[in-house]
Order: structure tokens, then C-alpha cells, then sequence
């Protein structure tokens, strides 16, 4: 369990494509993480089981979801992503989010070290 984190003050990991990962407080439930991304990336479309909000911190982004028109977000924009639904992003511009995930990705934890 981490209860409280500083983003600036936690260590990145990089993802497949290209972002840092920034795991900042989590529990068994719930977790929240922080993305950056830099501008013209597309994210790959992946699903996982766990259900995910997020935020756009700052940046342009084109959220894309199975089953929904793509949504052009800006800096306070927010998305809501159910269990097992195909998604990804495609930056515009350098790109901060957040997303809280339910219950917690297990599998970032593994890529913290």
C-alpha cells in the first residue's frame, strides 16, 4: 500500500509506447496513476478487467473506445473506461493524465520495482 506519493519524487517507468508511468497512491481497490505522453503518440487499443477514470491534466488528446465516437479531451477533460472495453489515446500535444483504476493494476506494481 502507498498512501501518499509525490509525482515529482516518484521514479518513471516507460511504457510500450513511449509514455512514463508514475504509480502515485494505491490500495487492493483502487489506484492512481499519472501518464505523460508526448504529442503525436497513439497509444495501443488495449482492455483489461479493472475499471478506469480518467483525467486530462494538460494536452490535447483523441480518446478512442469500442462502441463510442472518438472525443477530442483538452486539459480538464474526463473519461470513463468499464471493465474489458477496448480503448486508447492519440496525443496532440505533450500530454499529462490521470487515471484511477478499480481494483488496483497489480501488474504495474510488477513494473515498479
Amino acid at each position: 500500500m502507498q498512501i501518499i506519493a509525490d509525482a515529482n519524487r516518484v521514479s518513471p517507468v516507460k511504457t510500450p509506447d513511449g509514455a512514463e508511468r508514475r504509480v502515485l497512491s494505491y490500495g487492493d481497490k483502487l489506484m492512481l496513476v499519472q501518464f505523460t505522453f508526448d504529442a503525436n503518440v497513439a497509444s495501443w487499443s488495449h482492455s483489461h478487467p479493472h475499471e478506469q477514470v480518467g483525467y486530462v491534466v494538460s494536452g490535447e488528446i483523441d480518446f478512442v473506445m469500442d462502441g463510442q465516437a472518438t472525443v477530442r479531451l483538452k486539459a480538464g477533460g474526463s473519461y470513463y473506461v468499464p471493465s474489458n472495453v477496448r480503448h486508447n489515446i492519440v496525443t496532440y500535444t505533450p500530454t499529462v493524465l490521470i487515471d484511477a483504476f478499480t481494483p488496483a493494476r497489480k501488474d504495474f506494481l510488477k513494473d515498479e520495482g
